[in-house]
């Protein structure tokens, strides 16, 4: 199968900077008293170049982590990703005003937790989002109407009654990652308010590591509720 060229890479093949390199390359060389026939050999050389450097670019930018942004999804699946933003920034503008020591220590760990709680909280709210997208994308009223109109024999009852299968077990499972979701975000919330708390006790180690711990469940069964949706297709 043929891979599918990065954008950034597509636009750099074709884009006038290139042509406009290619080009002078090959005039320099001519100028130059280059053969003709050398000319072409260093422009392609400057156009494999620059789709080279083009595709190292588009490698690095795929590796950086992808920008959560609530307002790119609907409700409610908006409302779970904007509250664990909340809780996390909450986390680390008190953060900033703990001292330095082992306290300290402990509540940059948490936060790390919670870094990650809320990626796994944005990937698992933007696969129920397109569970959404495909519920809405069958008409079950139509098809229930269709049905309703045919004889008990019409051979097209068969495709009618699947379609309308689909759309129950989407909204079924759409359903259930939404409560999930909502559980998993209350337990978040309050363990952000506890480490919050605790932050500006002293002494208050061992309690952390009591909520550093039920933090990294949470953020566990985000994952395992992120993987779980993982065969969910087509996106925001």
């Amino acid at each position: 199968m043929a891979r599918r060229l990065e954008p950034t890479v597509f636009l750099a093949m074709l884009s006038p900077v290139t042509v406009a390199l290619v080009a002078g390359a090959a005039a320099i060389t001519v100028v130059s008293g280059g053969h003709w026939l050398a000319a072409a050999a260093i422009a392609t050389l400057v156009w494999v170049g620059r789709v080279v450097i083009a595709r190292r670019y588009a490698k690095r930018l795929a590796a950086l982590p992808r920008r959560i942004d609530p307002f790119a999804l609907r409700e409610p699946w908006r409302f779970f990703v904007r509250d664990a933003v909340q809780a996390r920034n909450r986390f680390a503008a008190s953060l900033d005003r703990a001292t330095a020591g082992p306290l300290r220590d402990r509540l940059l760990e948490i936060g790390e937790s919670l870094d990650r709680g809320v990626t796994q909280c944005w990937e698992s709210a933007r696969k129920g989002q397109r569970l959404t997208d495909a519920r809405r994308s069958i008409d079950a009223e139509r098809l229930r109407r269709e049905l309703a109109a045919l004889p008990g024999d019409d051979p097209r009852r068969t495709s009618l009654d699947a379609q309308l299968a689909s759309h129950r077990r989407l909204a079924d499972r759409e359903q259930a990652t939404e409560a999930e979701l909502e559980r998993l975000e209350v337990r978040f919330d309050e363990a952000v308010v506890r480490a919050t708390e605790l932050g500006t006790r002293t002494g208050a180690l061992d309690d952390l590591d009591s909520i550093g711990h039920s933090i990294d469940e949470v953020v566990l069964e985000l994952e395992a509720l992120r993987l779980g949706l993982d065969d969910v297709e087509a996106g925001p």
